[in-house]
């Protein structure tokens, strides 16, 4: 009974941001940003760990601030795109959004490969999903599943009004397997902290990580091509979205290095693209626990 209450009133709140005039939502959404930085102290103590940790204490205190409360505006700004891609037309995302190095893919494509996009939670994550299957090449997409089912199902239907096919983590990989045998592309975010026993140990941003290994596996079987993909915020609600040289697929008779290889090669690339900037990335997340357990085990009253 609570579920369904808290689902209508959620309904109710996404109706009116809908329908209210676009700068006075994005005004709202600015608001919440702002108050998550001012009272998420523990969260503000995550990304000042983990940007002490990357960059070795040599960011100044002015720098790390403006992270904070930009890793707030960006998570917000998802939620604010899922909204408003909505409504959006095919002129206005076509203004809103550049890419670069389109050729990449249209090339493969033609060739006849099998696709995997391969990227972080950096950027406006929900507009560059929102362009790529609108204007480029319709993707399967793996997504996490909370306990909210009702909520899901609405955020499943929002995203694919792009022509993107949204698939959860338990049962993805065969639905994947059936993408990479019928020379679909598929999509995976692959720069959140896993246990051993899921992934393969890499380095990354200059530290020991262990990272999800599916999209290496389903390169080197499906002889597919991954494809490092990004978008950059810029000024004024515009957006960029680069496309990277793709990472082509190894197959030797050793398996386990085959995959370690490619692991790698994704993790440099991912690694280079927060390097381009760095306030774009998800700080918030314990990305290094695995390996440095300790370093999250402070006091995070660090605003």
């Amino acid at each position: 009974m609570m579920k369904k209450m808290v689902y209508k009133l959620f309904l109710v709140v996404i109706f009116i941001l809908r329908k209210m005039p676009k700068f006075l939502r994005r005004a709202f959404f600015r608001f919440i940003a702002a108050s998550g930085y001012l009272f998420a102290k523990k969260t503000n103590g995550i990304i000042k760990t983990n940007l002490d940790f990357v960059f070795g204490n040599t960011l100044s205190d002015l720098e790390i601030k403006e992270i904070q409360k930009y890793s707030y505006f960006n998570m917000i700004l998802w939620v604010q795109s899922l909204i408003e891609n909505l409504d959006v037309t095919d002129e206005e995302l076509r203004k809103t959004v550049q890419i670069e190095n389109l050729h990449i893919i249209e090339n493969l494509k033609k060739e006849g490969k099998p696709l995997i996009f391969i990227s972080a939670h950096y950027g406006n994550i929900e507009m560059l999903s929102h362009y790529i299957n609108r204007f480029v090449i319709p993707v399967y997409q793996v997504a996490r599943e909370s306990n909210f089912e009702e909520i899901d199902e609405f955020i499943i239907k929002a995203r694919e009004t792009s022509g993107s096919k949204i698939i959860f983590r338990s049962g993805a990989i065969k639905i994947l397997v059936k993408a990479m045998l019928k020379k679909e592309a598929v999509s995976l975010l692959i720069d959140q902290n896993i246990n051993s026993r899921e992934g393969e140990e890499v380095v990354f941003l200059g530290k020991k990580a262990y990272q999800t290994s599916s999209s290496a596996n389903l390169a080197r079987k499906f002889d597919a091509y991954i494809i490092p993909i990004a978008i950059f915020n810029q000024d004024n609600y515009k957006y960029k979205i680069k496309i990277y040289d793709p990472i082509i697929p190894i197959k030797t008779d050793n398996e386990k290095n085959d995959i370690k290889i490619i692991s790698q090669l994704e993790a440099n690339a991912i690694s280079a693209i927060i390097y381009e900037d760095k306030k774009q990335w998800f700080w918030p997340h314990k990305r290094f626990k695995s390996h440095y357990k300790e370093i999250y085990e402070k006091n995070f009253n660090n605003k």
